[in-house]
């Protein structure tokens, strides 16, 4: 499982170090892809099945799912960490993201998130007023 947020910073060479808190869990490889809110997600090899699986349930016949299928599917990328923990983050992902140094890696369960730090503080500004002016974590039985 992972939980938090880290900070990190993009090398010249578009590699990134993630958490060492986060390596065993990630030493079979990862799968990389876009998600929405235009950040990264980033699957340990054996979630990533569960990815597919997910993204084979979709209707073929609606043009939105298929197109959503489409994109997560183009833009995977498998990686293998080095021996510094660092993933290589192709350059049209990291386009796509927005990262060009400062990166956030956020904790999301079963996969990590990876931000551009500036855009990470304005979401999580934004979640974090929204869930103070709202019971609704009370009313789902959360917290």
């Amino acid at each position: 499982m992972f939980l938090g947020e880290y900070q990190h910073t993009l090398d010249p060479k578009g590699r990134v170090i993630l958490p060492s808190a986060f390596r065993d869990e990630l030493q079979e490889g990862v799968v990389m892809t876009v998600a929405p809110d235009h950040c990264l997600s980033v699957h340990p090899v054996p979630d990533w099945q569960r990815v597919v699986e997910s993204l084979q349930q979709l209707r073929p016949t609606d043009s939105r799912e298929r197109m959503f299928a489409r994109m997560i599917r183009s833009q995977a990328h498998p990686e293998t960490l080095d021996r510094q923990g660092r993933i290589t983050i192709p350059a049209r992902l990291r386009e796509y993201a927005g990262l060009a140094k400062d990166v956030t890696v956020v904790g999301a369960d079963e996969r990590l998130e990876l931000w551009d730090s500036a855009a990470w503080e304005a979401y999580r500004e934004q979640g974090m007023a929204a869930l103070a002016a709202t019971d609704q974590a009370f009313d789902l039985g959360v917290l």
